[in-house]
């Protein structure tokens, strides 16, 4: 009885394997076929991915890029949140979706977002780098906004 249950337990971990082995080999398609500009291809590696671990936070970020690289920013950010609940690497999430709002000229969400990302790892340098830029951006926006008011009042003025 000692041998069966040590079979069936070598059998439980050669199915964990392979199962392991498919979800690798799925992520890397996903992954070529993003690198392709294959946003469809790239969405259909995923989901077929997120059949076999729906939870898969990987899976979901790579569905969430193509969706913004396909124009569709609130799919994207809802494949984010989605990837943030079963995440352990809540930065990369959150860094994405402050992308998205950063591309949308929301510089406060992206910034919202950003810091979120550098509270859950102090040590992520891209939520930084975001974060800095949208800071930028949004300086240059208050700055051009101020100009624009000088302007219509010099010319009010005269």
């Amino acid at each position: 009885m000692e041998e069966l249950d040590k079979i069936k337990e070598i059998s439980q971990s050669i199915k964990r394997i392979n199962q392991k082995f498919r979800l690798l080999k799925l992520l890397r398609l996903a992954k070529e076929e993003y690198d392709r500009n294959n946003y469809e291809g790239c969405i259909d590696n995923c989901l077929r991915l997120l059949e076999v671990n729906p939870n898969n936070p990987v899976a979901l970020r790579g569905l969430g890029c193509a969706m913004q690289s396909l124009g569709k920013p609130d799919e994207a950010i809802n494949c984010y949140r989605e990837a943030l609940k079963h995440s352990e690497k809540k930065e990369v999430e959150y860094t994405l979706i402050g992308t998205v709002y950063y591309i949308q000229d929301n510089f406060e969400e992206a910034l919202k977002y950003y810091n979120l990302a550098i509270e859950a790892n102090d040590d992520y340098e891209p939520a930084y780098e975001g974060r800095n830029q949208a800071m930028l951006e949004n300086h240059l926006m208050l700055m051009d906004l101020q100009d624009e008011l000088v302007e219509r009042e010099i010319r009010g003025n005269y």
